[in-house]
C-alpha cells in the first residue's frame, strides 16, 4: 500500500488508514536510525538485492569494452531498483508486513519509470541553471573585477562556491524524491513537489540525514585513497575551466572488499533511514 502526504489520499490520510505502526511518529532520529539497522538483518534480501548490483559492476569493469557500456546501464539501472526495493520492503515492514522478494520487485519495476522520469527532471534542471551560473557569472564577476582591480581568480572560486551550494540545495530538496516514487506511487513531477514538501516542513532532520550520509559518504572517499586507489565503477564529475570536479562513484564501490562491504552497509542503513523519515512525515501531515 502506498503512503502519501494527508492532502493527496482520497479519503483520511491517517497513519492508520494509512496502515503504518503508530511507532513510526514517536521514533526520534536515532530511533529511526536503530530501526534502520536492524532492517537489512530482518530482512536479508536487501543485502542481496545490493549484492548483486556490486556484482554487475564488477563485471563491467573485467569483461571486453563492447559488453561493459551495457553493463554499466545495467548497474546504475540497478542501484534505482536496489534503492526502490529497500523503500518498498522497508514501508512493508513499517505496516509489520513482510511481502515476498517478487511481490516487492515488481511494485519497483511498475514504479521504476516514475523515478527515471523525476531523476531526469532533476538532472536536467541541474544541468540547465549550473551552465547558467558557469557561463554567466564568471563574466560578471571579470568584469566587475576589471573595475574593482579584485583578483581575477576570485571569479573561479566564487563560481565553484555558488554552484556547490546550489547542488547542495537542489540535493537537500529532492532527497525524498525515491520514496515519493516507489513509496507514494507518485509521479516524476508530483514526487519533487512531495519531496520539497517534506523537506520545507522538516528541514533540520532532512539536513541532518543529509549531513550524515554525506559524511559517510567523505569517510568512503577516504577509503578509497587507502585501499582502493582510484579506481571506481560510474564516476560522476563535471568539467570547471580545466578542473574536473569528482563527485561520487556512482553505486557501491569494488575497489576493495572492504570498501564495498562499507558501501554496502552505508547504502542500506541510510536508504532505510530515508524510508523511515519519508512515512513519517507524511502521515505527519494529517492534523492530530
Amino acid at each position: 500500500m502506498m503512503v502519501r502526504l494527508s492532502h493527496d489520499v482520497d479519503g483520511c490520510g491517517c497513519l492508520r488508514c494509512q496502515e503504518v505502526d503508530a511507532e513510526v511518529r514517536r521514533r526520534s532520529l536515532a530511533g529511526a536510525l536503530s530501526w534502520s539497522c536492524a532492517l537489512p538483518l530482518a530482512r536479508p534480501s536487501i543485502l542481496l538485492i545490493l549484492a548483486v548490483v556490486g556484482l554487475i559492476q564488477v563485471l563491467a569493469l573485467v569483461v571486453p569494452a563492447t559488453v561493459s557500456m551495457g553493463l554499466v546501464f545495467a548497474s546504475v539501472l540497478g542501484v534505482f531498483v536496489g534503492r526502490g526495493y529497500l523503500g518498498v520492503v522497508g514501508r512493508e515492514r513499517l505496516a509489520t508486513r513482510s511481502p515476498g522478494p517478487i511481490t516487492a520487485l515488481s511494485v519497483v519495476f511498475r514504479r521504476l519509470p516514475a523515478f527515471i522520469g523525476a531523476v531526469t527532471a532533476v538532472i536536467a534542471t541541474l544541468a540547465i541553471a549550473g551552465f547558467a551560473v558557469v557561463t554567466l557569472l564568471p563574466r560578471a564577476l571579470t568584469w566587475a573585477g576589471d573595475v574593482t582591480a579584485v583578483d581575477p581568480v576570485f571569479a573561479d572560486l566564487a563560481t565553484l562556491f555558488v554552484l556547490a551550494v546550489f547542488v547542495v540545495y537542489a540535493l537537500l530538496k529532492c532527497c525524498f524524491v525515491p520514496e515519493a516514487c516507489f513509496i507514494g506511487g507518485y509521479g516524476p513531477l508530483a514526487s519533487i513537489r512531495v519531496s520539497w514538501t517534506i523537506t520545507s516542513l522538516h528541514t533540520t532532520k532532512a539536513a541532518l540525514i543529509l549531513a550524515g550520509f554525506v559524511g559517510l559518504l567523505a569517510v568512503g572517499v577516504a577509503l578509497d585513497t587507502q585501499f582502493a586507489g582510484s579506481s571506481t565503477p560510474v564516476a560522476l564529475s563535471f568539467e570547471l575551466g580545466e578542473t574536473t570536479v569528482v563527485l561520487r562513484s556512482f553505486g557501491l564501490s569494488v575497489g576493495s572488499g572492504f570498501r564495498f562491504t562499507f558501501d554496502l552497509l552505508v547504502t542500506a542503513l541510510y536508504s532505510g533511514v530515508f524510508v523511515h523519515q519519508y512515512v513519517a512525515s507524511a502521515v505527519a501531515s494529517h492534523p492530530s
